[in-house]
């Protein structure tokens, strides 16, 4: 489990290895994946998003590890907010250790759909309402 604050909010992010079968009964490998969830706490706190609780193997919000294509020696961490008209994140491990970890926020490159409901929203400039912290921010472990 990763803890960090932003904006008075406090941010769980919870990542687990999760192995799974890729392949049919015959001929298959095993593949590593890190799976992740979040749960985000109001400086009130309110719980405002707990993906933890309840995590989600089969769609979780984050998946890793990656390569960033910018720049193959970084590796990310992509995030697929839900309600998001299908746009994802990647969040770029700028530096890792024992007890911390600083991740860069990047949207993937994507269009959007026209039927999201945000859609008027980000073709006029605006940010998409993702409650995550933007820009370079650092993870402790707990």
């Amino acid at each position: 489990m990763w803890k960090g604050t932003w904006d008075g909010k406090t941010l769980y992010l919870e990542l687990k290895k999760y192995k799974y079968k890729l392949g049919d009964d015959v001929n298959y490998v095993y593949r590593d994946m890190i799976l992740g969830e979040r749960k985000i706490i109001a400086s009130n706190g309110t719980v405002e998003i707990d993906r933890i609780t309840n995590f989600d193997y089969e769609d979780p919000e984050f998946l890793g590890m990656g390569i960033n294509l910018g720049n193959g020696l970084q590796k990310t961490i992509t995030f697929y907010p839900q309600n998001m008209c299908n746009k994802s994140v990647e969040l770029i491990v700028t530096d890792i250790g024992i007890t911390q970890m600083t991740l860069q926020f990047r949207y993937v490159p994507s269009s959007i759909d026209p039927s999201c409901q945000y859609y008027n929203s980000v073709v006029q400039g605006n940010d998409l309402p993702i409650n995550f912290p933007r820009g370079s921010f650092t993870l402790t472990k707990q």
